[in-house]
């Protein structure tokens, strides 16, 4: 366990510990995976450094001449589903942070901290991967860098975060009108169950969309597949099949076969492998027909059930234009 505990209260004092401990200390937000990884001895770290802290690192930003969203390191899972503009226009993570535990562990954990752990099994990295992912990595000697997720993630728990570095922000694809997506879970329970396999799936038609999308062609797809493969799994093959096309029956159906071969799941105490492949098929032709028909959204509160309100700090802001996350 831990003896040292610092809380800088700015970034850069954060990454000026960080450069004088290296791979001795590790950051702290909401420590829902760290704790126990300390606890368990998975990390040896004897420094914690806590920005929870540390100001203006909780935001959520639009960029809409982009089209990408900006998570500060500090947004919770909470704060996400309490999110309008992230419910609106990144609607496969909103419901993966809704998944996630239960409301104390979502008033607590990160985004950034779920993706640092780097589980296969963790909800929100597969969303974020359909949703076109990149995080920013700072250090105080080298500066920013931005990577894809096919960069950062590198194997069960391994990414290319240096450990000098923190993650400083999370990037992902704001959604158009002309696009639509979501994201399924299948777990032992209904709630606060680690996932067998999740699926987010993000569709781009030729216009934009009001309730059904049967007779619209899909000009754009990404199948991301979680708890399947050492990381996450992009069925690439399944979401060419869907490109040129509307969604109908068949098209469903042959893209649900083919993303089942561009899993690798294992056998483990929760599920066998067979389980898992067969699952992945079920869940992406469920996927892909709440897209047909627009009932994605059903089922999702119109205001999210939080313990609090996202503490103060935790904001959207259009580029020029700030509002607060209610």
């Amino acid at each position: 366990m831990w003896h040292t505990y610092y809380q800088p209260t700015t970034l850069s004092d954060a990454l000026a510990l960080l450069a004088q401990y290296g791979a001795e200390a590790r950051v702290i937000a909401g420590g829902t995976d760290l704790i126990l990884e300390l606890e368990r001895g998975v990390r040896r770290q004897e420094i914690l450094i806590d920005i929870t802290r540390v100001g203006a690192i909780d935001s959520v930003v639009l960029d809409e001449a982009a089209g990408e969203i900006s998570l500060g390191p500090l947004v919770t899972h909470a704060a996400v589903t309490a999110s309008p503009l992230l419910v609106q226009r990144a609607f496969p993570l909103a419901r993966a942070c809704w998944e996630v535990g239960a409301p104390q562990i979502r008033n607590r954990g990160t985004v950034a901290g779920n993706l640092i752990t780097a589980s296969p099994a963790n909800d929100t990295i597969s969303p974020l991967w359909a949703l076109d992912g990149a995080v920013t990595l700072t250090s105080q000697a080298r500066g920013e860098r931005r990577l894809s997720f096919d960069q950062f993630f590198r194997g069960v728990r391994r990414t290319a975060l240096e450990p000098d570095e923190m993650l400083t922000a999370v990037h992902l694809r704001a959604l158009p009108d002309t696009a639509r997506g979501t994201f399924i879970k299948l777990g032992l329970r209904r709630a606060q169950a680690i996932s067998l396999v999740n699926a987010a799936v993000v569709l781009d038609f030729d216009s934009a969309l009001l309730g059904p999308v049967s007779d619209r062609v899909v000009t754009g797809a990404r199948i991301a597949l979680g708890s399947v493969a050492p990381t996450i799994v992009r069925a690439t093959d399944a979401e060419a099949s869907l490109i040129g096309q509307p969604l109908s029956d068949r098209a469903i159906i042959a893209a649900a076969e083919l993303a089942v071969q561009a899993a690798h799941p294992i056998d483990d105490l929760r599920a066998s492998a067979d389980y898992r492949a067969s699952m992945i098929g079920v869940l992406v032709e469920r996927a892909l027909r709440q897209l047909r028909t627009g009932t994605e959204r059903d089922g999702w509160p119109a205001t999210p059930v939080l313990l609090r309100s996202p503490v103060i700090g935790e904001r959207s802001s259009v580029i020029g234009q700030q509002s607060s996350v209610t």
